[in-house]
């Protein structure tokens, strides 16, 4: 019965087109912006990639000439997805395991051109880390992830609210990227961390469920506060106030909400009272009892 329930969330049309557009976008910015730069992977995937070289430098063993980053980048995600399946349930699980094989085969059917299409590696890098970061973002929405890094900044999320997917990612390139510039080049390395710090900025702009705001809702109307009870599971505050115009009673209600619930609020709102005033702001930072939610 689980397993129907979460094959059906997986099938939701939104959720899915958020998978396969997110994914495509992706796999176009790094297949025809990064690669032909010969910039390197981040992330989990850069760590695999680290791995290897350690075992067949370092340690001496031969792997002979089979590629088994992938390999090593899906050990790598067994704890992470073992973890989410307690604290997230099946539904993120499937969806994250059909992201990851979008993300697959998206980036092996993209084509990678043999050269660059912009002059400098800089706009490469920006092009590449704005489509990548947008790509990536997508798939968040669809409360799924593409494994990895965004496992872990998911997770973390939930336990230190001053954590994003994007500070993880770039908490993890530094060790990646820092590795690189020592066993391979400098200059990739330093455009690499250029590219990642693009693709994170970008990540949690549109990972609209990592952005905390408040909104303060001013109505005459009363039981607004039980819609926003239902409609996204917040506390609210409040408040009698006195229209300084008119002198008539108002209800004034004060929450915090991430910017996803804000849309639906601001929506189910507007239809239950036309005249409700609304404030919104995004400058805010939170201390006590705020969950983050996927």
């Amino acid at each position: 019965m689980q397993l129907k329930l979460c094959l059906k969330s997986l099938f939701d049309m939104k959720a899915l087109g958020y998978i396969i557009s997110g994914s495509l976008l992706y796999s176009i910015g790094f297949n025809v912006f990064i690669l032909p730069c010969d910039l390197y992977n981040g992330g989990f995937l850069g760590i695999s990639q680290i791995m290897i070289y350690v075992i067949e430098n370092i340690i001496e063993i031969d792997l002979g000439e089979g590629n088994y980053t992938g390999i090593i980048y899906f050990l790598l995600n067994l704890p992470l997805l073992y973890i989410s399946l307690k604290r997230f349930g099946g539904d993120f699980i499937i969806k994250t395991i059909f992201c990851v094989i979008c993300y697959s085969v998206l980036l092996s059917i993209v084509p990678v051109p043999e050269k660059s299409f912009l002059p400098e590696n800089i706009t490469a890098c920006i092009a590449g880390g704005v489509l990548c970061g947008i790509g990536a973002g997508i798939t968040l929405l669809s409360k799924g992830s593409g494994g990895g890094e965004e496992i872990l900044g998911l997770l973390l999320m939930q336990k230190y609210k001053s954590m994003s997917v994007g500070k993880i990612f770039n908490i993890i390139n530094v060790f990646v990227f820092t590795t690189c510039m020592y066993i391979y080049d400098i200059s990739a390395g330093v455009y690499s961390i250029f590219f990642a710090v693009v693709t994170a900025v970008v990540i949690d702009r549109v990972h609209l469920q990592n952005i905390t705001m408040t909104m303060l809702i001013i109505s005459k109307k009363e039981q607004l506060e039980n819609l926003i009870f239902k409609a996204v599971h917040r506390g609210v505050t409040k408040i009698k106030g006195i229209g300084a115009y008119s002198g008539e009673e108002t209800n004034i209600l004060l929450t915090v909400v991430s910017k996803d619930e804000a849309l639906i609020l601001r929506k189910i709102l507007c239809d239950y009272d036309e005249n409700v005033f609304i404030i919104e702001d995004e400058s805010i930072n939170v201390v006590g009892n705020f969950q983050k939610r996927l």
